[in-house]
């Protein structure tokens, strides 16, 4: 598929680490259809009550596989933007199942140094895209984001609530409320709310191939030992429901590729890309007297033919 086929308007990515966040995502797309490039299976589909066509796979669990397809994805379509849609693990009391988190910063939480009595934490961070946040806030605001769920509510007393708040990902499945890791996240990273698995991945990728890069998590355990039981009685379907829900709304909102942009001078507003991109410049030759017959993005330049000789 070449970067043409979306026409004007850019798709957005959305990478799935497991088999139900991935089916939450596809039932929001209309008339999906299957691409398959370099040995990874896509669909592509247009968001309900948008004209922006989104991007679908499921990549597995790990942060080094997310990198890789998100390389390959970014390279073959061009979008707008990746988004990780799927589940994660709460690490706060107050973020509950059924919630969803928008991640305003992302921990990679492995790295350190290993000294004779000490560990010394060594992790990396970065920071999603301004734009694709600013998004997120204004569109997950109220309850309109809500009636885009395809399942009940967790709880039918409690409607789920969105934190925009810090993730932490790293490549193990936490499940205990006293282990070290636990210990280390609460002492080191103590303001991110959830963990998983994949978003360092994704944010490294989208660093390097100069893309914006959003993580939407639904909380589907509490990461304190009651996983299993958790994930028997539904979690990680209706979590990944609700994400995938708030994910739909966000690209919804998206600003058009072309958007007005509103000079600090008090001039007319201009339209120019959301992202800027390549500029693209057109030569035309006059060979009539320095008629110039087309101009393109405002750029143009004349190189006179020969000169007419009088009769």
């Amino acid at each position: 598929m070449l970067e043409g086929e979306f026409g004007l308007i850019s798709p957005v990515v959305v990478l799935t680490a497991i088999s139900l966040e991935y089916n939450a995502v596809r039932e929001h797309l209309l008339d999906p259809r299957r691409v398959i490039h370099e040995g990874t299976w896509c669909e592509v589909g247009t968001v309900t009550g948008s004209e922006r066509q989104v991007v679908i796979a499921e990549v597995g669990p790990g942060n080094l596989r997310t990198a890789v397809v998100a390389e390959q994805l970014r390279a073959a379509f061009a979008p707008l933007a990746i988004i990780f849609v799927g589940v994660a693990g709460s690490l706060k009391s107050d973020v509950r199942l059924g919630d969803v988190v928008v991640a305003d910063k992302i921990y990679a939480y492995d790295g350190s140094k290993h000294g004779p009595d000490e560990q010394f934490a060594r992790p990396a961070a970065w920071s999603p895209s301004h734009a694709l946040l600013q998004t997120a806030l204004h569109s997950l605001r109220g309850s309109a984001w809500r009636e885009r769920i395809r399942l009940i509510a967790y709880r039918p007393d409690r409607l789920p609530e969105v934190h925009v708040k810090p993730v932490a990902a790293g490549e193990t499945v936490l499940n205990s409320m006293d282990s070290p890791l636990r210990e280390r996240l609460v002492r080191v990273f103590n303001d991110a709310v959830a963990v998983e698995m994949e978003s360092a991945g994704l944010a490294t990728a989208a660093a390097l191939g100069k893309v914006d890069s959003l993580t939407i998590r639904g909380i589907s355990d509490l990461a304190n030992g009651a996983k299993a039981s958790a994930d028997a009685g539904g979690s990680q379907q209706i979590a990944a429901s609700h994400a995938a829900a708030a994910a739909m709304a966000v690209i919804a909102a998206l600003p058009d590729d072309l958007v007005e942009a509103a000079p600090a001078d008090g001039s007319e507003p201009v339209v120019g890309p959301l992202t800027p991109g390549p500029t693209l410049r057109q030569i035309n030759k006059a060979d009539r007297k320095g008629v110039v017959n087309a101009v393109q993005n405002g750029n143009q330049s004349i190189t006179n033919g020969p000169r007419v000789t009088p009769r």
